[in-house]
């Protein structure tokens, strides 16, 4: 497995969804602990999906990060991402991702997604400001080319909830 490989940190996403699998997040955190892995928690976001069918499976995570601070033997505040992480007594660390009408998760945010489709996705919750990417790839574009695809890219970044 990749822990035992030395490939640090693993993640576990776990995303979580009404009705389906909320009550099983404690079976998920001892998991984790049993394979070495950080689990994160994340809330649904509604991509790609209808409206009744978001409404159907969403569920607020806050009642499972309110657990989890009564819970965990220490908390901290990851730079990165400004998430809290809870360390749990087993040691297991969880991280709970809240990106809906979170200021905070876009102005951290330092990621940008390529789709599989050959897109520069400068943000997660966006879908009106892809960089075609493939199409350059294919036509041979020299590396100065697809830099600035990329830098064009970044530039189109800006918080989704301001």
């Amino acid at each position: 497995m990749a822990v035992e490989v030395g490939l640090t940190p693993v993640k576990l996403n776990m995303v979580l969804l009404k009705n389906i699998n909320e009550d099983e997040v404690w079976n998920m955190v001892e998991f984790s602990g049993r394979v070495g892995a950080v689990l994160q928690i994340i809330e649904l976001e509604p991509i790609n999906m209808s409206k009744h069918l978001y409404e159907s499976l969403h569920v607020d995570p806050s009642p499972v990060e309110e657990m989890l601070k009564r819970k965990a033997i220490r908390t901290y505040v990851r730079s990165l991402h400004n998430r809290r992480r809870y360390v749990m007594p087993s040691g297991v660390e969880v991280e709970v991702v809240k990106p809906m009408h979170n200021s905070l998760f876009c102005a951290n945010c330092t990621r940008i997604r390529i789709t599989s489709d050959g897109f520069i996705k400068p943000c997660l919750m966006r879908s009106d400001n892809h960089v075609d990417i493939l199409t350059p790839i294919r036509s041979k574009a020299s590396d100065e080319e697809l830099v600035k695809l990329f830098v064009k890219a970044v530039s189109l970044r800006e918080p989704f909830f301001k």
